[in-house]
């Protein structure tokens, strides 16, 4: 078999392709249907595993969102506990006549025994 054979075979292949002469051709005519089916089929898993990547990208996104605004919020609650709890120290020391107050600074020093 010659190049030139081989060449011409495959060019006939490709426009048996193109005019939808290919099936005519190995006698699956009667299974058109069934080709369709399937080919509309691949097509719908696929549209399908992409919509459920894109959702599950979005939750994870969402699962993240969610963690930096649960980590924010117990931040801020933390910081109303304190100063409820500061304020009713000072209020307390107010009361008693004490002249000791709420520290203005941290400690940088903590004596050990």
């Amino acid at each position: 078999m010659s190049v030139k054979s081989v060449w011409k075979a495959f060019r006939n292949s490709l426009r048996a392709l193109r005019n939808g002469e290919f099936l005519l051709s190995i006698r699956a005519d009667k299974y058109y249907m069934h080709i369709m089916y399937l080919f509309l089929l691949m097509w719908a898993t696929i549209l399908l595993s992409l919509q459920v990547d894109k959702t599950l990208t979005r939750v994870s996104d969402n699962k993240v969102a969610i963690e930096r605004l649960r980590i924010h919020h117990a931040e801020k609650e933390a910081a109303l506990v304190k100063l409820h709890s500061a304020s009713s120290a000072d209020a307390r020391l107010k009361e008693l006549g004490s002249k000791a107050t709420l520290p203005s600074e941290p400690a940088t020093l903590i004596k050990r025994k």
